[in-house]
C-alpha cells in the first residue's frame, strides 16, 4: 500500500471512529511521507480526543507557515489551543478558518456531505434510566432535576426528544461532588474527561452506553441569580459560556422508579433557554450557541460558535450554520467574513430549495441489483438523489440483529455511486413519524421514495399525512423480483451448509 493510499485509508479509519486503526497508519506515513502534512493533522485530531492536544501547537503552527491556506490545519490547531486554555488565541484560529473556507467557496468549493447520527438508545429506555437515575440520586439527598433537552422533550412532547442523544439532570452545583461519587458507585463512568469542562459533568452509563450530562447550577454572588453553562476550570471565570435562569425551586414528582424532584415551573426554565416559542419544534436550533439566556458572549462562547459554524458548513448543514452566523452577527456585527459568509450561505440555501431533492431510505446490506434499481428510480424523480442509510441500532432495536455490513460500510458503498448526491444515516425511524418528518424537511426534501412493499401500511400512512403539509410527496418504486439481502445470506447459508 502506497503512503497515499495509507492516508487515504487512515482517514476512512477515524470518521468510522477507529482511531487506534488510524493512528497506525497515521504514523506510518509521516515516518515515511513527511510531505503528506494531512496525516499530523489527523493524528493532532486524535490527540485532542484523548486531551493531549496542547502537545501538537507548535507542530500545527510551524504547518500553518508552510500550508497557509489549509483551512482545516486551522481549525484543529484552534481545537488544541482550545484545549490547551487559550481561548483567545484558539478563537482566532478558528475565525481564520471560517475566512480560508469562505475565500475558497468563492473559488467553487463544495461542502462535504451532512452527516446524521441516530438516537443510541430508544425513548423507552432513555426515560427507565433516566428515572431510576433521578430517584437514585433524591434517595441520596441529592437535588437532581431533569433540563434543557430532556426537560424540553418531557414538557413538551411528553417523553425524551426522538433522537435525544443524552440524557440531561441538573443540580445544586454544590453538590456536584456528591452526585459524581453516587453515579460512580452504581454503574456510571466519566466520558471523554467531560470534554475538559467542569460543567457539566459527561458520564456514560456502564450497561446501557447511555450518555449523561451533569449540569450545575450555581448563584452569582453579585446579583443572586441562577447561573448555569459550560465552564472551563482554571481561566478567568468571565471568558467561560455562561446562562442565567430564573431562580430553581423543585417539587416532588412520582415516577414508575419512584419519587423524584421536577422543577415547578419548568416553562420559565425552558423560555430563559429556548424563547418564548420552545413549544414549537425547531431542528436547527443549536443550543450551545443560540441559548437566548447567553448574556454576553465570552471567548469560550466565541469558540463553541466559529467551531460549530465551521462544522455545520463543512457538513452541508446550512439551515442550522445559517442560525449559528445570525446570532454571531449580533455579536460582530462589523465582521465582513461573517458578511461574505452570510451571503454564502442564503445563495447556497437558496440553491438547495429551489432542486428538487429526493430522498431514498434504506439499509442497503450486501449491496444488489434491486437496490441499484430503487435508487435508479428514485434518481428519476428529480434534480438531487439523496440517499439515507438506516443506522445499526435501528435492525438491532427491531430485528434483534445488526446488519452483516455495518453502518459506515453501507455508507462508504452508497456513497461511491455516481448517481448518488448525498448520503445521510437516517435519524429518526420512519414509525416515529414525527421526528422523522422533521428530519426529512431539514434535508429540503420534495419527494421521498419508498418500496411499494410498504405502501398502504399504517406506517407510511401517518408519513405521507405529516408529510404533505410540507410540500413532501410520497411515491413507492416498483420492486426488482429474485433479488433481496434476505435471499443472498439464504443461499449463503445453502452453500455452507447452515439451517
Amino acid at each position: 500500500m502506497s503512503p497515499l493510499d495509507q492516508l487515504n485509508t487512515a482517514i476512512k479509519h477515524f470518521h468510522a471512529g477507529q482511531y487506534a486503526e488510524a493512528k497506525t497508519l497515521l504514523k506510518q506515513v509521516t515516518t515515511s511521507s513527511p510531505e503528506l502534512m494531512m496525516a499530523q493533522v489527523y493524528l493532532a485530531q486524535i490527540a485532542v480526543l484523548d486531551g493531549k492536544g496542547q502537545q501538537w501547537i507548535p507542530a500545527l503552527q510551524e504547518l500553518v507557515t508552510q500550508v497557509p491556506h489549509s483551512h482545516q490545519i486551522f481549525h484543529v490547531l484552534g481545537q488544541c489551543l482550545q484545549q490547551a486554555k487559550q481561548l483567545p488565541q484558539a478563537a482566532t484560529a478558528f475565525h481564520t478558518a471560517l475566512t480560508l473556507v469562505s475565500i475558497q467557496t468563492e473559488q467553487d468549493w463544495q461542502p462535504s456531505q451532512t452527516s446524521f447520527s441516530a438516537a443510541p438508545f430508544t425513548q423507552e429506555q432513555g426515560e427507565e434510566l433516566l428515572w431510576q437515575t433521578l430517584s437514585l440520586l433524591k434517595r441520596h439527598g441529592v437535588y437532581a432535576f431533569a433540563c434543557a433537552g430532556t426537560l424540553l422533550g418531557l414538557e413538551r412532547e411528553g417523553s425524551l426528544l426522538a433522537n435525544d442523544k443524552d440524557l440531561d439532570i441538573g443540580l445544586d452545583w454544590l453538590q456536584m461532588d456528591k452526585a459524581i461519587q453516587v453515579l460512580t458507585e452504581h454503574g456510571w463512568n466519566e466520558a471523554s474527561r467531560s470534554y475538559d469542562l467542569m460543567n457539566p459533568r459527561c458520564f456514560r452509563h456502564q450497561k446501557t452506553g447511555i450518555a449523561l450530562d451533569l449540569c450545575g447550577f450555581g448563584t452569582d454572588n453579585a446579583s443572586g441569580e441562577t447561573m448555569c453553562g459550560l465552564w472551563v476550570e482554571g481561566i478567568p471565570f468571565h471568558w467561560n459560556r455562561i446562562t442565567f435562569f430564573p431562580k430553581i425551586a423543585l417539587s416532588n414528582r412520582s415516577t414508575p422508579a419512584g419519587e423524584v424532584w421536577h422543577l415547578s415551573r419548568p416553562d420559565l426554565v425552558l423560555t430563559a433557554l429556548y424563547g418564548e416559542n420552545w413549544r414549537t419544534p425547531d431542528g436547527d436550533f443549536d443550543t450551545i450557541v443560540c441559548a437566548h439566556n447567553l448574556r454576553q458572549f465570552s471567548w469560550l462562547s466565541y469558540c463553541y460558535g466559529y467551531s460549530r459554524l465551521y462544522a455545520q458548513w463543512l457538513r452541508g448543514n446550512t439551515a442550522r450554520a445559517i442560525r449559528i452566523l445570525e446570532v454571531l452577527r449580533t455579536h460582530k456585527p462589523q465582521d465582513t467574513v461573517l458578511s461574505q459568509i452570510s451571503r454564502q450561505l442564503d445563495a447556497l440555501h437558496t440553491q438547495h430549495s429551489n432542486q428538487k431533492r429526493v430522498l431514498a431510505l434504506g439499509y442497503f446490506d450486501l449491496m444488489h441489483e434491486g437496490h441499484l434499481r430503487y435508487l435508479e428510480f428514485a434518481r428519476q424523480q428529480g434534480d438531487a438523489l439523496v440517499v439515507g442509510i438506516a443506522p445499526d441500532s435501528f435492525c438491532l432495536q427491531s430485528k434483534g440483529y445488526a446488519p452483516i455490513m455495518n453502518e459506515a460500510q453501507r455508507r462508504n458503498l452508497i456513497t461511491a455511486l455516481a448517481i448518488v448526491d448525498e448520503s445521510h444515516i437516517v435519524a429518526a425511524p420512519m414509525a416515529q413519524t414525527q421526528a422523522a418528518a422533521e428530519w426529512i424537511d431539514s434535508l429540503n426534501i420534495k419527494t421521498v421514495v419508498c418500496g411499494i412493499e410498504w405502501q398502504g401500511s399504517e406506517r407510511w400512512q401517518k408519513l405521507e399525512q405529516t408529510l404533505a403539509p410540507l410540500g413532501i410527496e410520497v411515491i413507492y418504486a416498483p420492486k426488482t423480483d429474485g433479488i433481496s439481502t434476505t435471499q443472498i445470506k439464504q443461499k449463503v447459508y445453502l452453500q455452507n451448509g447452515i439451517q
